[in-house]
């Protein structure tokens, strides 16, 4: 009889668990992580940006670099190019020779993927403002292994004074 009562009395303490055929979580468990941004970009120079022929004849369009990108910010970013000399009159971008001070200006260009709404090709970057040039505008996506090239635009002077011309270009990423 024992044995009955000990039933009766699991069975009633189970019986209100049984009725509702649900089991609440009293303690749940928030699962969180966080994920830091991620963006970077490695800049490398083309063997042609130091044999550049300032003396031939007509336009020259010269691949200087290529910019290797990634980032993990949805919100993207912008790639902006700077010119050492530009600002020295006269404005805009230009190889400039260091004995002489006789100077060669160029434009720079942007060959880009369209991944996140960037143009395909952004040009006459430097060739009158000259810090902080967009070429390469990113929104709304993730970007992973994908490369922008740099090109140099100008028209050779057959009789520009022997010397070494010279500039320097400054290729950053702002993460939006």
């Amino acid at each position: 009889m024992n044995r009955n009562r000990n039933l009766h009395l699991v069975a009633g303490l189970l019986t209100p668990f049984l009725a509702a055929g649900v089991c609440r979580a009293q303690n749940p468990i928030q699962l969180t992580g966080t994920v830091p941004a991620a963006c970077t970009i490695v800049v490398t120079a083309d063997p042609r940006a130091t044999t550049l022929a300032l003396t031939a004849v007509g336009a020259q369009h010269v691949q200087v670099g290529v910019i290797a990108q990634n980032c993990n910010r949805t919100a993207g970013y912008t790639l902006v190019v700077t010119s050492a000399n530009c600002a020295t009159a006269p404005a805009g971008a230009k190889l400039v020779n260091g004995a002489s001070a006789e100077n060669l200006r160029y434009s720079a260009e942007f060959g880009n993927p369209t991944t996140g709404g960037s143009l395909a090709v952004v040009t006459n970057l430097l060739a009158t403002a000259c810090t902080l040039q967009t070429g390469r505008d990113v929104t709304n996506a993730k970007i992973s292994l994908e490369s922008s090239t740099v090109f140099v635009n100008f028209t050779g002077v057959p009789l520009l004074a022997a010397g070494t011309y010279s500039d320097t270009l400054t290729i950053a990423m702002n993460v939006k």
